[in-house]
């Protein structure tokens, strides 16, 4: 039941994502962090297998970073959509990734942007995306309230809109949300949503 939503605003992106690690019936934590920062200006948000999820998404994030190492300029938002749909095809006729991927980022030039590349390497420039269920009640939300001018506070409401609108509709919701943030200053966790604190086992 992964839920991953994110928008562009005035001058920044924001993403979000539930925080939950699941595998059939099991909840094995609450408080995954499916948000990855590429660079200090980038973010990547990815739901789909959890090894398939965490292996790719750290080798995009190495990837970049090489690039910048070897050339020593970053790679653009756009230009690093571009190479990660690019694995993806390439995966995709040979062992392909099980993992739908929001890429957002602030660049000097085009300011604040996100890209939508789901695991089939289908990319798109957008101003608000989702992926998983949670997507059914995201998307309609923010095509009720989302306007391309937005402020901070004005993305967060909405995003909080569509955390509640999620835990209220959804059979099995996650409880747990991280959203984040990337501007002119940068990419950073802005806040957790949190109704159940990490699972513990208890002691015998």
């Amino acid at each position: 039941m992964e839920c991953v939503f994110g928008l562009v605003g005035n001058g920044f992106a924001i993403v979000a994502a539930d925080t939950s690690a699941v595998h059939s019936i099991l909840l094995h934590k609450n408080n995954e962090d499916k948000i990855m920062a590429l660079d200090s200006h980038k973010l990547i948000a990815a739901s789909g297998e959890p090894g398939d999820r965490v292996q790719f998404t750290e080798y995009v994030q190495k990837n970049v970073s090489l690039y910048q190492f070897r050339n020593g300029i970053p790679l653009t938002t756009a230009a690093a959509a571009n190479f990660t749909r690019g694995e993806l095809a390439t995966a995709l006729r040979k062992n392909p990734y099980s993992v739908n991927i929001l890429m957002a980022g602030y660049d000097k030039e085009a300011g604040a942007s996100l890209y939508y590349i789901d695991y089939i390497a289908t990319l798109h420039k957008v101003d608000k995306g989702a992926f998983g269920y949670g997507s059914y009640f995201s998307l309609s939300t923010m095509d009720r309230h989302y306007r391309n001018d937005m402020s901070v506070e004005e993305a967060i409401e909405l995003v909080d809109k569509c955390i509640l609108e999620i835990r209220s509709r959804l059979v099995i919701a996650p409880p747990n949300f991280v959203i984040k943030i990337v501007d002119k200053d940068g990419a950073r966790e802005y806040a957790w949503r949190q109704s159940v604190k990490d699972v513990t086992t208890a002691s015998v």
